[in-house]
């Protein structure tokens, strides 16, 4: 009996040096399990769920070692066969005797062999994961995989295997020996989510999207093998344990109402478990998630957006949307429509408003709430969702604008404070799209850009309010084209740097070059300076590096245009809270021909008032929070060749008030808040560029109702 070879084998790991946990014993064990598991599985066979699952069927397996399976195109069943089999069976999932179909050998697996299994419909895809963070994907109408996949930030074995078509995005684990991860279905952006002390002896995933949780199941001795439910918090919520239940394999979801368990025993079988809901209401729409704003924004326009599901058993149409956003008691945006639809029973979709909302001033906070109003809805307490939003005052660009320092630099020891970054504009940074890994909010990581080319510096801050530790690898990277040219010199780094804190803060230079990932250099930066702190109640970096020809050095000039990438992230598991730019996809970070576009404004002496020594001079507006009409004062030494403009936060030219020749001495320029077609400019943020003779400096005048 397994069981009692496995008790066998237990005795005898305690006499006995143990190997690693992925190379099959030489002894007559089969199961690959977990010893460990009766002093570390936390949860025993209890369960409180309103709707606990019960044995549909049962399949029988002859094999040595079934290890795991899961339902292909609602008729098929695959189930894989380790150790001296390797190989992975078919069964009839639909017919009441499941009988054998087929079968086909595993292709580059050994040892054993495949573990959890997951598929993805929408694509005819099955996920099988093995040893060294590897899975294959099989086409189900072929038998060879048509891609292997590494996952990133995980060192593991893929035993267990989940798949959502929601995120389209996969989970894993192995034992407590490694943590919970979520991945891309490439094996991208690996990332921890749940600790591997946490895991007991987790073997097998399964992704739950009606009732919103993982299945886990357990592979520890029997009496410690509970499944448990893992809420998408990552939280264990539950257990269960079926009757004739010993130890757990790999797990899958089927139809949305079974969930399909390999149990390893004497003989191996898998459990069909069916799941007794309650029948869904006729029609039950509701609101579950605020897409935008999220909980910060910057001064930017907002699109309101918020994301619905029809819990009901009827297909839904013409479904009204009300959004209201609140300052206080005062009501500062209003906006309902109808969502034409259709919205079949189960289904998610998402809703905007119309017309954008604009942002009021910097820490302005706000309560937004969203809600369907359907006649025919018999539930209405999932109806409404609200949420608040605070108002940063960063902006969201494709281009970032690096002014010239004030009176002082920043000191450099991790604390931002106002006056010292002053001369900036505050970039939002976010990762909004996910690019890194998981989608962050706005506000997740706020930016701030100075350079001091008498100094020689180019000064960085990167504030991360959601952040409130700060551990091991904690980090931000940028990477600077300097010639613009959209390619890396073969024997420079072209200013590509690694902002760290590892036991202490430090800048590395890198050299990310052509050759890339067969040639990387790295060392310390002379020079260059960061630090990091909790000083403010959550994670701030400042850091400063040298400007110069040398390779650990910026070789830019005022002027300069440069393609400029970054990202900050935290801890050494890929989680990012900073992507720039947007659009720049992980597979792309590399490549500098997609980056984003940064300027170095030129440097033209005084910004504050007339200077009679300054060549050219820039007054700041007056007044400086401008609702109708504003005054721009100015100062040229001599004749020149002038042009004042207005641009907006992208850095787009939104009105032009002089263009030409200009004799000497002061001037002024009013701007009546419009654009060179006349129209009135929405609220927002808006720069002064003066260009005298191709010398160049930029004001900022913040734009109110």
């Amino acid at each position: 009996m397994k069981t009692n070879a496995m008790l066998l084998c237990l005795m005898l790991g305690m006499a006995l040096a143990t190997g690693p946990a992925n190379v099959p014993s030489r002894t007559a064990v089969v199961n690959d399990v977990n010893t460990a598991a009766p002093a570390r599985a936390p949860y025993g066979s209890f369960c409180t769920m309103d709707d606990p699952p019960t044995k549909e069927w049962g399949k029988q397996l002859t094999t040595t070692y079934s290890i795991g399976v899961t339902p292909v195109q609602d008729t098929l069943m695959w189930v894989s066969c380790g150790q001296s089999e390797l190989r992975i069976d078919i069964y009839n999932i639909k017919d009441p005797a499941r009988p054998l179909v087929g079968s086909f050998p595993q292709t580059g697996t050994s040892g054993w062999g495949i573990r959890d299994m997951a598929w993805k419909a929408s694509t005819g895809e099955v996920f099988a994961g093995f040893d060294n963070q590897t899975y294959h994907v099989y086409d189900a109408d072929d038998t060879v995989p048509k891609n292997t996949y590494i996952v990133s930030g995980y060192l593991g074995t893929v035993r267990g295997f989940g798949y959502s078509p929601v995120e389209d995005s996969c989970w894993t684990c192995d034992f407590n020996t490694s943590p919970m991860a979520k991945f891309s279905i490439t094996g991208a952006n690996g990332h921890e989510v749940r600790s591997a002390a946490t895991m007991a002896s987790s073997y097998g995933i399964a992704v739950d999207t009606l009732r919103q949780c993982f299945w886990v199941t357990q592979a520890g001795v029997a009496g410690a093998s509970p499944t448990l439910k893992m809420n998408f918090s990552y939280n264990v919520v539950d257990s269960f344990n079926a009757a004739g239940w010993d130890m757990g394999g790999g797990c899958e979801m089927w139809r949305d109402t079974f969930l399909l368990q390999l149990g390893q025993s004497t003989p191996d079988e898998v459990f069909c478990m069916r799941f007794n809901l309650v029948p869904p209401p006729s029609h039950d729409v509701g609101v579950t998630a605020i897409i935008a704003p999220g909980s910060h924004v910057g001064s930017n326009a907002v699109t309101p957006a918020a994301k619905l599901k029809n819990f009901g058993a009827n297909m839904e149409n013409a479904i009204p949307m009300t959004c209201w956003i609140d300052s206080g008691a005062t009501r500062v945006y209003s906006a309902s429509a109808v969502r034409p639809g259709p919205l079949p029973p189960g289904a998610e979709g998402s809703f905007s408003f119309s017309p954008n909302w604009n942002p009021g001033p910097a820490g302005a906070t706000y309560s937004v709430t969203m809600f369907t109003a359907m006649g025919s809805d018999v539930n209405p307490g999932n109806d409404t969702c609200t949420g608040t939003t605070t108002v940063t005052g960063a902006v969201f660009s494709d281009t970032i604008r690096v002014h010239r320092l004030n009176s002082f630099a920043p000191t450099i020891d991790g604390n931002i404070t106002p006056e010292e970054w002053s001369a900036s504009i505050m970039y939002d940074i976010s990762d909004l799209a996910g690019r890194g890994g998981t989608p962050q909010p706005a506000g997740s990581n706020i930016a701030y850009y100075l350079y001091d080319f008498a100094a020689g510096f180019v000064y960085f801050a990167m504030d991360c309010p959601n952040r409130t530790s700060r551990v091991d690898w904690d980090q931000f990277g940028p990477f600077m084209d300097e010639d613009n040219d959209g390619k890396w010199s073969s024997d420079s780094s072209e200013g590509n740097h690694w902002v760290e804190f590892v036991g202490g803060d430090e800048v590395l230079y890198r050299a990310l070059l052509d050759t890339l990932p067969n040639t990387w250099e790295m060392g310390v930066a002379p020079s260059a300076m960061s630090a990091s702190s909790l000083v403010s109640g959550h994670l701030q970096f400042e850091a400063k590096i040298p400007i110069g020809a040398e390779k650990w050095q910026y070789n830019i000039n005022p002027g300069d245009t440069v393609h400029y990438f970054q990202y900050t992230a935290f801890d050494n598991l890929g989680t990012y809270a900073g992507w720039w730019p947007q659009s720049l996809t992980m597979a792309r970070w590399a490549n500098p021909r997609y980056y984003g576009r940064m300027i170095f404004d030129s440097i033209v002496q005084g910004v504050e008032g007339p200077n009679p020594k300054a060549p050219y001079a820039l007054y700041k507006a007056s007044p400086s929070l401008v609702r109708d009409r504003a005054s721009i004062g100015y100062y040229v030494g001599r004749q020149a060749n002038v042009e004042l403009g207005v641009y907006d936060a992208t850095g787009s030219l939104v009105k032009t008030l002089v263009r030409g020749m200009v004799t000497p001495g002061e001037r002024t320029a009013a701007w009546n808040r419009t654009d060179d077609r006349g129209r009135r400019v929405a609220d927002g943020t808006y720069f002064y560029r003066l260009v005298v003779d191709g010398e160049a400096v930029s004001g900022k005048a913040i734009v109110l109702k």
